[in-house]
């Protein structure tokens, strides 16, 4: 079965990263599209890893942890996100 790409806008995917696990993928700056298992929900982030406080949000990203790289990345809002069903 193919995977399908569904678009979603960045609201909808910040409330679902702050669900739990979303696969999605996004249009990266050099045009090449990025696939990310991510997250915000602190249950699902290693208690070392959790956000410090220190940060300074910006809503021109959106950031997430990152499930394949075990790690926090960020993309910008104005790029084309797609979620993987």
């Amino acid at each position: 079965m193919a995977i399908r790409h569904q678009s979603i806008t960045v609201t909808d995917l910040r409330e679902r990263l702050r669900a739990g696990f979303v696969k999605f993928s996004f249009v990266k700056k050099d045009g090449s599209l990025r696939e990310v298992h991510g997250t915000v929900n602190l249950a699902n982030i290693p208690v070392t890893d959790h956000p410090s406080g220190n940060g300074n949000p910006s809503e021109r990203t959106i950031r997430f942890w990152d499930l394949m790289t075990s790690g926090w990345r960020s993309a910008r809002v104005n790029t084309l996100f797609f979620v993987m069903e």
